[in-house]
């Protein structure tokens, strides 16, 4: 006869109550980590929930798209007013056709992104510098990027249909990674932006990954020097890569056909 009674018979679990289990605690802390960080989000799930995501603004935490000038912090260095946000004080260094008087606000400036061949369609916004102390007590300027699914258009920059170099920056791997694909652009392919009256359609010619994290002070001040005004007719898009580190700067410039 066997000891074993009815009430002391071993309870097997089946595999796929357990399989189950586990896949609901995997789903259960992956919602958790996007609640707590929502910029974690794949763009997929970002770009269908960022309406009724908490509305921070369009600046998040700054994303290193550094323009560092050799000048030390005085008291008459360039800052940002922040009675006024809508009105800067920028360096001398970054006077460019963006200066121009201009009757109508909004013509020129860019307001909507579209890449065909990677799938792109976003807005713009228009972001500022802000001034920023290093550890060194170095004064330098730093680009303000967009924390939704944004392109920021740097607000000293050429407008649209004129000469000079109309720059737009970009999160690449958080805020729904607007630019995450930029990386995946060739030259000759297509980019239409739109001020609010018309577009205007360039084409890639130029495609550049250059080191920057822990890189010489002129190294990176070469590398800002893509953002710098131009003689030409250009649009410069500015991210990071790779996705997982963001040591570099990926730098795309596309011009229109008739330059």
């Amino acid at each position: 006869m066997s000891g074993k009674t009815a009430d002391s018979q071993e309870v097997i679990v089946p595999p796929s109550v357990v399989l189950i289990t586990l896949g609901g605690i995997i789903v259960v802390g992956v919602l958790a980590i996007w609640v707590l960080a929502p910029a974690m989000m794949p763009a997929s799930v970002y770009r269908m929930i960022e309406p009724y995501l908490p509305q921070e603004g369009p600046i998040p935490t700054r994303m290193a798209l550094a323009v560092v000038p050799d000048i030390p912090p005085t008291a008459e260095s360039p800052v940002l007013l922040s009675e006024t946000p809508n009105e800067e004080i920028y360096p001398d260094y970054f006077v460019s056709a963006a200066d121009a008087v201009v009757t109508d606000p909004l013509a020129g400036q860019p307001l909507r992104i579209v890449i065909p061949s990677i799938d792109l369609d976003a807005g713009i916004v228009s972001v500022n510098l802000e001034q920023m102390t290093g550890d060194d007590g170095e004064s330098y300027y730093q680009w303000q990027v967009p924390a939704g699914f944004l392109a920021g258009w740097h607000s000293n920059s050429a407008r649209l249909g004129v000469n000079g170099n109309t720059v737009l920056n970009g999160h690449h791997n958080i805020y729904g990674e607007v630019f995450g694909s930029l990386v995946d652009l060739e030259e000759g392919d297509e980019i239409t932006l739109y001020d609010k009256n018309q577009a205007y359609t360039y084409h890639v010619t130029t495609k550049e990954i250059l080191p920057e994290r822990g890189e010489p002070l002129e190294v990176r001040l070469e590398n800002a020097k893509w953002i710098e005004p131009t003689a030409d007719e250009r649009i410069t898009l500015i991210t990071c890569w790779p996705y997982t580190s963001n040591s570099h700067r990926l730098v795309i410039v596309a011009q229109p056909d008739h330059s």
